[in-house]
């Protein structure tokens, strides 16, 4: 499970097998069930795959934090689909 939330709301929530991020530290993937990790976002670009999808979904986030404890929650200060 994937949630993208913003102070305004919540951008999306859904299944995914994988989310990539921009961390202050570089680019890092998570996979489903990851254990835990908590990490800073530099401004740019997330990806992630939807269950069952072979696409991936692109978005630009403003920021923030990834907070992954088996599922995983993004807080943003703003996203936008790319």
């Amino acid at each position: 499970m994937l949630e993208i939330l913003t102070p305004e709301a919540r951008f999306y929530g859904g299944e995914v097998e994988v989310v990539t991020v921009r961390t202050l530290s570089g680019e890092e993937g998570f996979m489903a069930d990851h254990t835990w990790a908590c990490k800073m976002l530099g401004n740019g670009e997330i990806r992630f795959r939807e269950k069952g999808s072979k696409e991936q979904r692109r978005a630009h986030v403003s920021g923030g934090f990834i907070d992954v404890r088996g599922e995983a929650m993004i807080f943003t200060e703003g996203a936008k689909w790319m």
